[in-house]
């Protein structure tokens, strides 16, 4: 918001520049800067249209006399607004109006001695609907840059935060700035007289309008605004229209209270304050029609809706030159359901931005009658009130917020006395006095939405005291060991093993679209975002996969082909949360180069490949101390069922990885290569006493490993044996492992080597077993009864096995 300095000064006596000012508010949490109302043009000048006339040799041009009181000037324009005895702005000869020096021009046989002038030329609106045309009492003869107050005017401009609506208007721009420096603001009361013989016809039939009030005015003139009128709009940012129109932003801007003008004589019966039907049309001000909901607000009478509550005016009851009485408007809206109609049509106005921060529900009468009083002053000397209805079923109710001088000491870290704290809040017109051990205020409705607790009333008085003169103090910081650093040890560590693979970590949103799960052949997730921003953005992720491949479809389209990414994210779930590491590798992980030279050829390049990322995926696992470990077949859709494995560790499952599966691959848009892996790192409770240590995380068993032992190098030597199972083709490699191990105390080493299919139903299993005794060396005979032993247990575990000769 911008608005100009001397207009805060109507309401505050102040003798501080409005850089000082400007300091202060920034220093107590306004952002606030200042600027200069334009710059001072030479050579402007109003007049007085004499005359005007068709150019005779030109079709779309006039010829216009008018004087400054002294001399007469011929002026040639484009501007069909013109008429007789208009007030404007002329460019004399030699003026510089945007690096442009009028000259004297010819037209045909006539000669234009400058130019009229309109709001864009003046360099004060961003278009102009032809010459400014001033109000008929406007001085003639006058210097026109010191009458605008050109490169004088100091412009404060606001940004606030959306808590504090209460500053969005002059009056409580007025009464910050007022505290700040001690000193009272002033308030102008008005005092309308209603007449009271027509009542409008107002009902409200929706819990989402908390107050909407009504005044019947009629016999109104629509004219151009008085000077100062439109001089504040335009060194605010508004474009004058009428003075009716102009007086309800003017009371926005000045009182917070956004007010809606209709004619009454475009109102077809009875008006109803309602939600819309779904599926209405609504023509706007704005020309565009609009499809409703039935969460929006409207205004309607008997033909349909003729506004949107707290955003926009209609069409067919605007008023224009020919309206004669009116229907005044002054309502206060839900702030969540005014933001969710703004934002679901894309119409953002100055009564929007301000009904979404909440205004106070309880000035608006008096916002509202000062908004009459200017139209009975400025609309015509018949001008009559004759009548009001305000609906307020529910009146406002202050709460009442105790603040104890320990809690501000606490929070501040300074001795505030209770009596210090009163004047400050009273100083911001929060009604507050002293009790025993503190104060109590009661929160006016300006307030509503942003004091609600003892907390936000400390912050009040700390940055009333000034932040700036609170002396530095040191937190005190307890030695007690933080029982999280075992994890986020254990979190380092992860990252670091990945960053040290060549893997870059990314970090990705939470949030994810229906789209990749429908690709995914995935479930979609249990949460979903209720106000969403976008489609994409409506459910929170329950896997990591998601993230990464969009991570890769972005990498894709900037053409970076190679890719080997790594996440540690939260996963959700309907109790709990997880999280997970995820990663993404595709291409080559070395980048080196081919050589070819007759017969000879060989390569220094590196693809990933599963037996690659298998060999990454048990690396991190025995950093962790963890080889106890199983792979088993993935079910899992959108791999390859060929290249694709779960991970258990201790018969619970901690993850998975493998190659995206063809058909996924194509339909997502990623290359058929791509291999992708989640490990659960941390089980995350929703449930404050639930332990965190779970079976199935890699955490649980970080933390709980044994903690690692010394042994001596072997003095003996081992004895390594070849042996080759025959077995049915559903008996797994990690089965003929499980048993091995299980089978003899001097196995210390099993290696695959070799798998032979014998037919479709039968398979050959050769592994090499390392034979140890710490004791003693093994003979031959030794390592032979060993081997009849295991080869029988196994039998015996395992059906149909056969060792082969």
């Amino acid at each position: 918001m911008k608005v100009p300095y001397s207009w805060i000064k109507e309401f505050v006596d102040i003798d501080k520049s409005a850089e000082e000012v400007v300091e202060k508010l920034n220093e107590t949490g306004l952002e606030a800067t200042v600027e200069t109302f334009g710059e001072y043009i030479p050579n402007i000048i109003t007049v007085k249209v004499l005359s005007v006339k068709k150019h005779p040799e030109k079709d779309r041009l006039y010829i216009c006399e008018a004087t400054d009181g002294n001399k007469t000037y011929q002026i040639i324009t484009g501007a069909d607004n013109v008429k007789k005895d208009s007030i404007v702005l002329l460019a004399q000869i030699g003026a510089d109006i945007k690096g442009i020096t009028i000259k004297e021009r010819k037209f045909g046989s006539y000669t234009s001695e400058g130019m009229f002038l309109s709001l864009e030329e003046l360099g004060l609106a961003d278009n102009a609907d032809g010459v400014w045309l001033l109000p008929p009492d406007t001085p003639v003869g006058v210097d026109g840059s010191k009458l605008l107050g050109l490169g004088e005017e100091k412009l404060i401009e606001i940004d606030i935060t959306p808590n504090r609506g209460d500053a969005l208007n002059v009056k409580g721009l007025a009464r910050e700035i007022g505290a700040i420096f001690n000193i009272k603001r002033k308030e102008k009361k008005t005092d309308i007289k209603i007449l009271n013989r027509l009542i409008p016809n107002i009902s409200l039939e929706t819990d989402k309008c908390y107050r909407y009030r009504g005044i019947v005015i009629n016999n109104v003139e629509i004219k151009p605004s008085s000077l100062e009128v439109q001089l504040k709009l335009i060194k605010s940012g508004q474009k004058p229209i009428n003075n009716v129109v102009d007086i309800t932003n003017y009371i926005l801007l000045q009182e917070g209270q956004p007010l809606h003008a209709f004619d009454l004589d475009k109102i077809e019966g009875k008006i109803t304050v309602r939600n819309a039907k779904d599926g209405e049309k609504f023509l706007a001000l704005d020309g565009n029609e609009y499809s409703l909901k039935s969460d929006d607000i409207v205004i309607a009478d008997e033909n349909g809706v003729i506004a949107l509550g707290g955003i926009i005016g209609g069409e067919t009851t605007k008023v224009d030159e020919n309206t004669k009485n009116i229907l005044l408007e002054a309502a206060n809206f839900d702030y969540i359901s005014i933001r969710k109609t703004s934002k679901r049509l894309a119409i953002t106005t100055e009564s929007s931005y301000r009904f979404e921060r909440g205004i106070d529900v309880e000035s608006l009468p008096e916002a509202e009658n000062k908004a009459v009083e200017m139209i009975l002053d400025l609309a015509g000397n018949n001008s009559e009130v004759m009548g009001e209805k305000d609906i307020y079923l529910y009146p406002y109710q202050p709460k009442e917020i105790k603040v104890r001088e320990r809690t501000v000491k606490r929070i501040i870290g300074i001795d505030i006395p209770k009596e210090e704290i009163a004047d400050i809040l009273n100083r911001l017109e929060i009604p507050t006095e002293t009790i025993e051990d503190g104060t109590v205020s009661k929160i006016p409705a300006f307030r509503s939405l942003d004091l609600t607790r003892e907390i936000d009333l400390v912050e009040e008085v700390g940055r009333l005291k000034g932040f700036n003169e609170i002396e530095e103090s040191f937190p005190s910081i307890p030695i007690n060991t933080d029982k999280n650093i075992s994890y986020y040890k254990f979190e380092n560590r992860t990252r670091d093993f990945f960053i040290d693979n060549g893997i870059n970590e990314v970090i990705t949103y939470s949030f994810v679209g229906e789209r990749i799960y429908k690709s995914l052949n995935l479930p979609l997730p249990d949460i979903e975002i209720t106000n969403h921003l976008t489609t994409d953005f409506r459910f929170m992720r329950d896997n990591l996969a998601v993230s990464l491949i969009q991570v890769q479809k972005e990498n894709l389209r900037h053409q970076i082909k190679d890719i080997a990414v790594f996440e540690i994210g939260e996963v959700f779930f309907n109790d709990f949360e997880e999280i997970r590491i995820g990663i993404l590798l595709r291409g080559d992980f070395i980048k080196g180069f081919n050589f070819k030279k007759n017969k000879i050829f060989f390569t220094t390049k590196e693809k990933w490949s599963f037996l690659e990322v298998k060999g990454l995926i048990e690396s991190y696992l025995k950093l962790l101390g963890i080889t106890d470990f199983e792979l088993k077949h993935s079910e899992k859709t959108y791999l390859n069922q060929y290249e694709s494995a779960e991970i258990f560790v201790r018969g619970f499952n901690v993850g998975y990885f493998g190659k995206i599966h063809p058909e996924v691959a194509e339909k997502v848009e990623i290359h058929k290569d791509t291999y992708i892996g989640e490990l659960k790192l941390k089980y995350v409770s929703r449930k404050l006493k639930e332990n965190a240590l779970k079976d199935g995380y890699l955490y649980t068993y970080f933390k709980l490993k044994d903690t690692p032992t010394f042994k001596d190098l072997p003095k003996y030597p081992s004895v390594k044996r070849d042996l080759a199972f025959e077995v049915d083709d559903t008996v797994s490699v990690e089965e003929i492992f499980k048993e091995l191990g299980n089978s003899s105390k001097l196995i210390e080493k099993i290696s695959l080597f070799d798998i032979y299919y014998l037919d479709e139903n039968r398979k050959s299993i050769a592994v090499s077993v390392d034979f140890r005794d710490r004791e003693k060396s093994l003979s031959d005979e030794e390592i032979n009864r060993e081997v009849e032993s295991i080869v029988k247990k196994l039998k015996e575990k395992i059906k149909g096995l056969k060792l082969r000769g």
